[in-house]
């Protein structure tokens, strides 16, 4: 028997060419449709169709192809590669594939000569391979090797012999037929299977590693180097695959920026923030403080070297209760912070924007904008709730019309009293911005100061309100003797060659005694230590032009300011004011007014808004005050200052 098996064998060897042929045919359409599908997975589900429609279309093919040879002992096919390789990639659904389309051509083609016996021994093919499937899976194909190939091509040889030697046992097939099929198997298992496994192998081992290698890259793409944290890239990425994915989902994005992170750097190392990072993330994302909620499932994000960015999910943030929830979070993080480190404290300062907004918007314009804006707010938690494309067509609005204040020399002020708050007699009135934009809508001074520093345009748009000032007090007439109108200017104004010397030509030009002007100086700017500065000063004070010291305490080394320059009035904030109630406070404003004195200046309280805030002043001995209680800001027209009866 064994010679009649080596004989057919022998007869079987001048077929090999053709044979191998047919292999390398079916590895190429493998590897086209490996091509064709790089964007899935190889293990995605998916691949099992795709392998079972490839083998089982290379199957009928081929059948058709040898067609004449169906009726012979003689069939010069891979048909058992094919099966078995569809059951091992496939599992029962790409074996079931092939098997249904071999089948159908082998009947198609051969009729019904001796096709249970095939159909029987391509199930038991198949079967073996749909069994090995659960072995493959375990497998990584990045670390398929020789042992693997040599593995499946034993069941493969095994599985073959079995299936002819079940057929033959059961009588459908004749002994001739029998040891024929066995030569040509063993020894097309020898020289076309395990090649054919070995480079199908060696395909899937490449393509997995080149995948592995790509996604390696891909994560160094959206990774922080120094954090390992996801990056900005990674950030962008997520808030557009989330928008596709759940548009109707609220979301938010919180930046959370370390305002002092060069001086925390400086005391601990400089890689104190690479460390400090991830721990800040962890704490929000993972940690038990209860400062999100895992409902609004938070991803943390490496912004940029100062900024930690997070998003949230189910937050609409022109909610009241975000704003408190953003209060909760700023306060949460302080207190971590304060924890966390021994030196110095890092200080935070947290911006938020809703993402439902990007429908019209692209994601990166967005995320620079917020950035933006977050380096500007000088507040911890500053909540962005508008569209930037709308607020690049408000701010583009305001500019517009602070060129047009500026040409005109005519910008849209109100005079706000000030009185001698025991007798309500009117001393002078503040010049105060009240413009609204285009709906009717009053915009906020600091706003439109704003939109001027970043356009450059303050220290134009300062000049036209003295001009229109100036304009005003050479209208008025009756006044009293110490009546004066005062406008706000800026560091930069003061800090501008000759400004000084501009302020009093236009008064002469316009023929207004110079103490009728009080130039008040914000402290909130922080003002330059130049000869400019100092130049400026002199030429107002020689020329007789009040100064006035505006929102004392609340910003740059008021006493420094007191005792640098010829201040006759000093102005505590409005902040201050409201806070009366409490007696830090209202020693604060104490001190104030005893500073004021010490350096032959009076002071002026902002924003008295009831008769007990105005009696408590009078009690500590303040003279002068303005606010809401005695007039708000009035047009020109309706200051109506009175000169005093004798």
């Amino acid at each position: 028997m064994m010679e009649l098996i080596a004989i057919q064998a022998a007869a079987a060897a001048a077929e090999l060419p053709f044979l191998l042929l047919q292999a390398a045919a079916v590895i190429g359409m493998v590897s086209l449709l490996i091509l064709m599908r790089r964007n899935i997975a190889l293990d995605d589900p998916r691949y099992k169709i795709y392998y079972g429609v490839v083998f089982g279309v290379a199957g009928f093919l081929l059948t058709l192809l040898v067609a004449e040879f169906i009726r012979l002992p003689s069939k010069p096919y891979i048909r058992s590669d094919l099966l078995f390789l569809a059951g091992l990639l496939g599992s029962w659904q790409g074996g079931g594939i092939a098997l249904f389309l071999v089948a159908s051509a082998r009947y198609l083609v051969g009729g019904p000569v001796l096709f249970l016996a095939a159909f029987q021994d391509m199930a038991i093919i198949s079967a073996f391979g749909i069994m090995m499937y659960g072995w493959m899976r375990r497998r990584s194909l990045a670390e398929l090797g020789m042992r693997d190939i040599l593995a499946v091509f034993a069941v493969r040889f095994v599985a073959v012999l079995l299936a002819i030697s079940v057929s033959f046992g059961l009588g459908l097939v004749e002994q001739s037929l029998f040891l024929d099929a066995v030569g040509r198997r063993t020894l097309g298992a020898v020289v076309v299977g395990l090649p054919m496994i070995a480079c199908l192998f060696l395909l899937l081992r490449s393509e997995a590693r080149a995948r592995e290698d790509v996604r390696k890259r891909e994560i160094a793409a959206l990774t922080d180097p120094l954090t390992g944290l996801p990056n900005r890239r990674a950030l962008k990425d997520h808030i557009e695959t989330a928008a596709r994915r759940e548009p109707a989902v609220p979301r938010a994005l919180l930046l959370i920026e370390i305002v002092n992170i060069a001086d925390v750097a400086a005391c601990e190392g400089e890689d104190w923030a690479d460390l400090f990072w991830p721990r800040l993330a962890r704490e929000i994302c993972e940690g038990n403080s209860s400062l999100l909620s895992s409902s609004n499932a938070p991803c943390g994000f490496m912004f940029g070297d100062t900024t930690l960015a997070v998003v949230v999910e189910g937050i609409a943030l022109e909610k009241s209760e975000s704003a408190r929830l953003m209060m909760h979070l700023h306060e949460g993080l302080s207190a971590f912070c304060r924890s966390a480190e021994a030196g110095p404290v890092p200080h935070l300062k947290i911006g938020a924007a809703n993402l439902d907004m990007l429908s019209h918007q692209n994601v990166a314009s967005f995320l620079r904008h917020l950035s933006l804006e977050l380096g500007r707010s000088e507040n911890p938690v500053q909540i962005f709730p508008f569209s930037f494309a709308e607020k690049a067509s408000r701010d583009e609005g305001v500019r517009q019309m602070l060129v047009h204040w500026i040409k005109s020399g005519r910008p849209p002020i109100c005079y706000q009293p000030k009185f001698e708050m025991h007798n309500r007699h009117m001393i002078g009135a503040e010049a105060l911005l009240r413009a609204t934009d285009g709906r009717g809508q009053a915009l906020s001074p600091y706003y439109v100061l704003e939109i001027a520093e970043r356009h450059r345009l303050l220290v134009e748009f300062e000049w036209s309100t003295i001009e229109a000032v100036v304009r005003d007090l050479a209208d008025l007439r009756g006044l009293d003797p110490d009546f004066h109108l005062a406008v706000n200017i800026s560091a930069s104004s003061l800090a501008t060659p000759r400004f000084g010397s501009r302020v009093v030509a236009l008064l002469r030009e316009m023929a207004v005694p110079a103490h009728r002007l009080s130039i008040e100086v914000t402290e909130m700017s922080r003002i330059p230590a130049i000869d400019i500065v100092q130049q400026n000063f002199d030429t107002l004070n020689e020329a007789g032009v009040r100064l006035s010291l505006d929102d004392f305490g609340t910003g740059y080394s008021a006493l420094t300011l007191l005792a640098r320059f010829p201040f006759e009035e000093v102005k505590v904030d409005h902040w201050m004011t409201s806070r009366l109630d409490q007696s830090r406070f209202r020693d604060a404003i104490a001190l104030a007014f005893e500073s004021a004195e010490r350096y032959g200046a009076k002071l002026v309280t902002e924003g008295i808004e009831t008769e007990e805030q105005s009696l408590l002043l009078m009690q500590m001995g303040i003279r002068f005050g303005q606010g809401y209680l005695y007039s708000p800001a009035v047009p020109l027209d309706r200051l109506q200052p009175r000169r005093e009866c004798a």
